[in-house]
């Protein structure tokens, strides 16, 4: 099995990809998908193997700039001859090609990228756009071409990645091309009345039974592909870390606050923040802790795809106001974590005797942790994160 580098994709297809295997991403118009091919193509590069692009939409030059955008250095893989093109645009356009195979008539396409595979046997090739032949070919041309290279990729060991634009093709041709590969990819948008983000779903898998999920996603500069999780709400009770734990955990984040007439500074309206985690990408929103906010509180948890509950573990008086906060947060119902903050001073609880003092059922997590000395941050994202997308 080889990896995708595609955040969530490995777990949905069983643990990832046989290395003969070709896998189709197939977009509906609009949504982005070249991405994928690409980050799959980085990822398999850095760890040695050998990979070419055969692009018939963008020169090489303009690849080049795109995987730089992201973040990956593909003029050192093309100097150090660890990726090449096989480049079918650049004389449509008038333009030269310095790339080790070319194309100037697609009678020459299918031995072209046949060669190629024989090249980067073991490795892996991205066909980008499969559109762009079925345009320039007939649809019994294109799935020939489809099956003959497919045979080869299996015989030398090398994955296939194909990106497909789902125009309006004939539906046959487009049940045709998918049932000829090992896995499909449905790339979605996500409409309720208007779009509202990205998912992808494994649509069917040669090797495994995906799981029926569809992930949201964000393709991002830098970074790429990026798992998206729309709304994160971080609530509990006055003075328990909440704007902190914000902070600690976003790669940016924005608080309002003003200073109380204790020494304590207390948040009036919400933290922002934004959180780029292990692929993951995340919105988050912090809520005041005082009742008189609690209309805010109602508001901002609509939407939430999963909670944390912040508690003082030295404060158990407030455990009562904690699990009224989760009354008034809908949290009973969405994937919630219990964050046990100053763990380091004199009569801090357990997670163990919080659970009894709160009476809390076995599967909720209680994360121990000392926010101002970031200790528990990553164990409560990733206790959150397995619920959502598991393991």
């Amino acid at each position: 099995m080889k990896k995708t580098y595609i955040p969530k994709l490995d777990d949905l297809m069983g643990g990832g990809i046989l290395d003969d295997a070709s896998i189709m991403f197939c977009a509906y118009p609009g949504v982005d998908c070249e991405a994928f091919g690409y980050q799959m193509l980085n990822g398999r590069v850095e760890e040695g193997d050998p990979a070419f692009i055969f692009t018939n939409v963008s020169e090489p030059e303009t690849i080049q700039y795109e995987f730089n955008s992201y973040g990956w250095d593909l003029e050192s893989f093309l100097e150090e001859e660890k990726v090449f093109f096989v480049d079918g645009s650049s004389s449509f356009l008038g333009s030269q090609s310095d790339s080790k195979y070319s194309i100037n008539d697609y009678s020459e396409v299918e031995d072209v990228i046949l060669a190629a595979i024989e090249d980067v046997a073991g490795g892996i090739g991205v066909i980008n756009n499969l559109s762009v032949l079925i345009d320039y070919l007939s649809n019994g041309n294109t799935l020939d071409l489809i099956k003959k290279w497919n045979d080869k990729a299996k015989e030398t060991k090398t994955t296939l990645v194909y990106v497909f634009t789902e125009w309006d093709y004939d539906k046959d041709v487009i049940n045709a091309i998918k049932d000829s590969m090992d896995c499909v990819v449905d790339l979605k948008t996500i409409e309720e009345r208007v779009i509202i983000g990205q998912g992808f779903m494994v649509a069917h898998s040669s090797w495994s039974n995906p799981v029926d999920t569809m992930v949201l996603f964000f393709i991002v500069q830098p970074g790429g592909v990026k798992v998206y999780v729309p709304k994160i709400l971080v609530t509990g009770p006055y003075n328990s870390g909440k704007s902190s734990f914000v902070k600690a955990i976003s790669k940016e984040s924005v608080s309002v606050d003003r200073q109380a007439m204790s020494a304590f500074p207390t948040t009036i309206a919400m933290d922002i923040g934004h959180v780029d985690y292990k692929g993951f990408l995340a919105d988050v929103f912090g809520t005041p802790g005082q009742e008189r906010f609690d209309l805010i509180l109602g508001v901002l948890s609509k939407e939430a795809v999963g909670a944390f509950i912040l508690v003082d573990s030295t404060a158990e008086q407030t455990f009562a106001r904690a699990k009224e906060m989760i009354r008034k947060t809908r949290s009973e119902s969405i994937p919630k974590i219990i964050v046990a903050n100053k763990q380091d001073l004199d009569g801090a609880l357990s997670p163990d005797e919080i659970r009894e003092k709160m009476k809390l059922d076995k599967s909720i997590p209680i994360i121990p942790t000392v926010i101002s000395e970031k200790k528990g941050i990553e164990e409560a994202l990733d206790a959150l994160l397995k619920i959502l997308y598991g393991d």
